[in-house]
């Protein structure tokens, strides 16, 4: 991959001050080391020919032997200056509370159909979630597998969002920019075809650079932190930021195939503890599952308790990607008014005003 220049791309964080320094630094830390090895490179050239069940043992060896902690779903690093530049904070500092509404957390259920397999068990993962009360972006692949127009209508239809999923899915999106720049013409058409306001790289790749050819509104290839990808790291923090033309939105639940195939999982443990994490924190609790690997009576059945849980819980703000980026542009673009607290442009009739000290009460401004 090309070197990512980042200094005609201008960059809007959460918070100022301190703590959206930290939030600059580690975003841009992680842009910047955005890269495959070359082992990747080589295996995604050669990556059509190896069967998908050697595929699967295969990542599912590399996955198994990094030496991760047992904690490794939360960003620790970040949260090591977070700490820091909040005791630097000034107590009083106001701010615009994250979320709409009251709410103390955003909750996304997105989903990438990697093949024409998956796309023919969305519907009933559709209707699954639908049964607590759900809706979820649906993010399909334009050029590997025949998209049937009538179930991206019936998804639409149903309140679900549809989004696009890299060109083929085939490792080599960013391969070069020539690569690129002939791909994102047909991206784009792909984007106009399906009525899509989003975007999500293949395998989490991610250039916000290059991304800003992309006629969307919001992009979704970034995470707070997964060291099992193949480009590994993370931005750390688990909040949207403005990245140039589009809002991005990172995930920040780990992925179903990360827990349940690779790691063996069979509760859903791992997403509760990330989500009273992000509970406290206010954060953003965006997942990614795919109907491609909730393909077992148990897999799925680790999805189900998971929604029964969040079915439970009242203080989350379930949001499609599409509607969490238009409160994020409103909330960006209002400021907080200096005479009384009160809320002066587009986020004034849903937005509240919240001081660092109470957003953060519930933290302790947390520590790893």
């Amino acid at each position: 991959m090309d070197d990512v220049s980042l200094l005609d791309l201008p960059f809007r964080f959460a918070f100022d001050g301190p703590l959206g320094r930290v939030l600059h630094r580690h975003a841009l830390n992680d842009i910047a080391a955005a890269r495959l090895s070359w082992k990747f490179k080589a295996y995604y050239r050669i990556r059509p020919w190896i069967p998908i069940a050697l595929r699967q043992r295969l990542q599912r060896g590399r996955n198994r032997s990094l030496d991760t902690p047992a904690d490794w779903y939360l960003p620790t690093p970040f949260l090591r200056d977070w700490q820091q530049a909040c005791q630097a904070n000034v107590e009083s500092t106001k701010t615009l509370h994250p979320w709409p509404d009251g709410f103390r957390v955003a909750m996304v259920l997105t989903h990438d159909v990697e093949t024409r397999v998956g796309a023919r068990l969305a519907p009933a993962l559709a209707s699954l979630e639908e049964e607590y009360g759900f809706r979820s972006a649906w993010n399909f692949v334009p050029y590997k597998y025949k998209i049937d127009a009538g179930l991206l209508d019936d998804l639409r239809s149903r309140g679900h969002e549809i989004g696009v999923h890299g060109y083929n899915h085939d490792g080599r999106l960013f391969e070069s920019r020539r690569t690129f720049d002939w791909r994102k013409l047909r991206i784009n058409e792909a984007i106009e075809d399906f009525g899509s306001k989003g975007f999500r790289a293949p395998m989490v790749h991610r250039n916000l650079q290059w991304l800003q050819g992309l006629n969307v509104d919001y992009d979704a290839s970034c995470f707070d932190v997964d060291p099992f990808q193949a480009m590994p790291g993370g931005i750390g923090s688990p909040w949207p930021f403005i990245a140039g033309k589009f809002v991005e939105l990172p995930y920040t639940l780990p992925q179903d195939h990360t827990l349940l195939v690779a790691l063996g999982e069979t509760t859903p443990r791992v997403w509760i503890d990330k989500l009273e994490y992000l509970r406290r924190i206010a954060g953003m609790a965006m997942l990614i599952t795919h109907p491609d690997y909730l393909d077992t009576a148990s897999r799925l059945d680790v999805y189900r308790q998971f929604l029964e849980y969040l079915r439970e819980q009242t203080d989350l703000w379930h949001a499609l990607p599409h509607e969490v980026a238009t409160w994020w542009r409103q909330r960006d673009q209002s400021t907080i008014s200096p005479t009384d607290d009160s809320i002066d442009g587009p986020a004034a009739s849903r937005g509240r005003v919240v001081s660092m000290e109470q957003l953060f009460a519930a933290s302790d401004c947390p520590t790893p």
